[in-house]
Parts: C-alpha cells; sequence; structure tokens
C-alpha cells in the first residue's frame, strides 16, 4: 500500500474560502480522522480526494503520483448524501458498485456476499434501500466502499445516525483495513475512541 497525500489544496465557492493550503498526509494503515465545525472544508477535502471536485490550488497525490480517473478508481468512497438506487436490492446494488469498479460477475457476487454477511445484512440481500432503516443503509454504504477491496478509504460522516452495535462493527471494519495497510481518512465522530482505536486527528 502507499500514502494518500493532500498537498496544499485551496478551494473557493465564491467568497467563501473553503480551504486555504491545507496539507496532510495519510500513511499506508493510518486512520486518519478530521475534526471541525461544520463548512471547516472536511466534505470538501473528501471530495477532492476522490475527484468529485477539483481544487482551484494544489493536488491529490497516491503513492506520489497524482490521483487520476484511473487510481481514484481504486478508493473507497463513502459520501456524506448516500447515494444508494432506492428501489434497488441491497443485492443488486452492491453487485452493480463491484461491476462498475472492474470485478467480473463472480467475484462481485462474491464480494456481495462477503459484506453483506460481515455486517450483517445477509437477511436484506433480497430488500430494496428504501425498506431499510437508517442503520442498515449506512451498512450497506459502507459495503459499496468496501466491495471491491479498495487501496484507499474515504468516508464521510461514517457513524452518523448509526445505534451502538452498528458503530462497533464499522469500526471494527475500519480497524481491520488499516491492519491490512489501508490508508484510512474519515470524520471523527464524538465516542469514536471508545470503539478500541485512536485515530490521528487533524482540526
Amino acid at each position: 500500500m502507499k500514502p494518500l497525500e493532500i498537498n496544499a489544496l485551496s478551494k473557493r465557492y465564491g467568497e467563501r474560502q473553503a480551504l486555504d493550503s491545507l496539507s496532510f498526509a495519510v500513511p499506508p494503515g493510518e486512520i486518519f480522522g478530521f475534526v471541525g465545525s461544520n463548512g471547516a472544508g472536511k466534505t470538501t477535502t473528501m471530495r477532492i480526494a476522490v475527484g468529485v471536485l477539483q481544487a482551484d490550488e494544489g493536488d491529490v497525490r497516491y503513492g506520489g503520483e497524482p490521483v487520476n480517473v484511473n487510481s481514484s478508481a481504486r478508493f473507497g468512497y463513502m459520501p456524506e448524501e448516500r447515494g444508494l438506487y432506492p428501489k434497488m436490492t441491497v443485492a443488486k446494488h452492491l453487485i452493480y458498485l463491484a461491476q462498475l469498479h472492474g470485478l467480473n460477475t463472480k467475484d462481485a457476487r462474491e464480494a456481495m456476499m462477503n459484506w453483506t454477511e460481515r455486517l450483517h445484512l445477509a437477511d436484506r440481500r433480497d430488500s430494496t434501500v428504501d425498506t431499510l432503516s437508517l442503520g442498515n443503509r449506512q451498512r450497506v454504504q459502507l459495503a459499496a466502499a468496501l466491495v471491491h477491496d479498495p487501496d484507499v478509504l474515504i468516508l464521510d460522516e461514517p457513524f452518523s445516525g448509526l445505534d451502538p452495535f452498528a458503530v462497533q462493527d464499522m469500526a471494527q471494519v475500519i480497524k481491520e483495513k488499516a491492519e491490512e495497510g489501508v490508508p484510512v481518512l474519515f470524520e471523527v465522530t464524538p465516542g469514536l475512541w471508545t470503539q478500541g482505536f485512536t485515530p490521528r486527528v487533524r482540526v
């Protein structure tokens, strides 16, 4: 695995300066957390990192190389606004996303089976997303970020609205991915430190 580097990012929305020469690095296997008030630029940074937004200045690098379409396809991203298709079943949703990331049908199905089992969604595979509880939608969104075995994990408010059991499940998965050498960047949630790991935090 390689480090994720944020290099002097700046981004302005009209007259509002969202980011001003922000720099940090997330080494392989490190859990790196953002903490800050609304509007501090956390989501903007994550969207630039995965290529959803363009920076006005600065760049994002993975392994020393600027992130492009090919390298960002190896990132797992859990957005703040959950991008799930409400009328698609959990199973079809995850298989479809895995195939978008390059997995063949067999591997995509195996990945779906694995992550729905791991995140306690096995009994909801044939349920459409719009019938799920908030907690289960969050689990599906995390599975969607993980289904292609990403090299980098970027999670925007992954613990928002979750019950303690779901928080524990998600925290364990994040810890396991970091132990595999994956750089993990995410927004810190109060109470996270009780889940068995402490991220390096930037305010």
